[in-house]
């Protein structure tokens, strides 16, 4: 019996999951309060909260090392982000259970490096492989 077009008829009708959609949504943020109310309690915020409450879970993000590109090509300090890091990091925790499950990641940034965080995520591989980076 051959099950392949079986497979290509759920996978085309939308009742697969396609490693697409599998990916956690990612947004970046310069303002935490332009992130919904109803939305924070499943939401991770990577950066600090102020004020605020209500998230799901939140993570600080570590300062850039002093070290960065100083070090030989390929050093892993000089070569991840402390954005991308934390990612890593949080993602192996929500897997093993030792972070409360999100259903989306809000980094907080400030306005000037929207564009250079940006643009490290979307170079970074694991982040690549993990989550989607919402516009």
């Amino acid at each position: 019996m051959n099950l392949l077009p079986v497979v290509r008829r759920f996978a085309t009708q939308g009742s697969m999951t396609s490693s697409r959609n599998a990916l956690i949504p990612l947004t970046l943020l310069s303002d935490r309060s332009l992130w919904p109310e109803d939305r924070r309690r499943h939401t991770l915020l990577l950066g600090d909260p102020g004020q605020d409450g209500g998230w799901g879970d939140v993570a600080d993000i570590p300062a850039p090392s002093p070290f960065m590109n100083r070090h030989a090509l390929g050093c892993l300090c000089c070569t991840r982000d402390p954005v991308g890091m934390v990612l890593a990091q949080v993602f192996q925790d929500r897997v093993t259970g030792r972070r409360p499950f999100f259903e989306e990641v809000a980094v907080l940034t400030a306005p000037q490096d929207l564009v250079s965080v940006r643009q490290q995520l979307e170079n970074d591989v694991l982040v690549r492989a993990r989550y989607r980076l919402v516009a």
